[in-house]
């Protein structure tokens, strides 16, 4: 159940198509085979307060891959510079010129109790993950 958790600063935030990216991260994780599409959810928050270095002006993208399944550390590079290149295109894309930075932090949440419950709206009954 992998959870991209995405922060970037508010002129970044505008200049990203971010259901266009993250349609296009969900897409190239599944076409590894360590994810499934139906899987994934991402979201995005602005950081409307933020400094880079010691540069105001300077732009940021920071991408939180949570995986709570046990994965390999192969398989967990694989999918960090998965959703890090696809990341990197769409800043180099739409935002251009410009100091900025892209990062992605792998974050292997398998050890820790993961709760879920789905709605016999989404394929099926109701449904509870332990």
């Amino acid at each position: 159940m992998p959870h991209l958790i995405y922060e970037a600063t508010p002129a970044m935030r505008r200049a990203i198509d971010f259901a266009q990216l993250a349609r296009k991260v969900h897409e190239r994780l599944a076409a590894t085979g360590h994810a499934v599409l139906d899987e994934l959810k991402s979201r995005l928050y602005a950081a409307d307060e933020f400094l880079a270095g010691d540069d105001p002006s300077g732009e940021f993208i920071v991408v939180r891959l949570l995986l709570s399944k046990p994965r390999s550390p192969h398989v967990k590079q694989l999918m960090g510079e998965t959703v890090h290149d696809a990341v990197r295109e769409a800043v180099a894309n739409d935002v251009g010129d410009g100091w900025w930075q892209c990062c992605v932090f792998v974050v292997d949440a398998s050890a820790e109790p993961y709760l879920k419950s789905v709605s016999g709206r989404h394929r099926g009954a109701l449904a509870d993950v332990v």
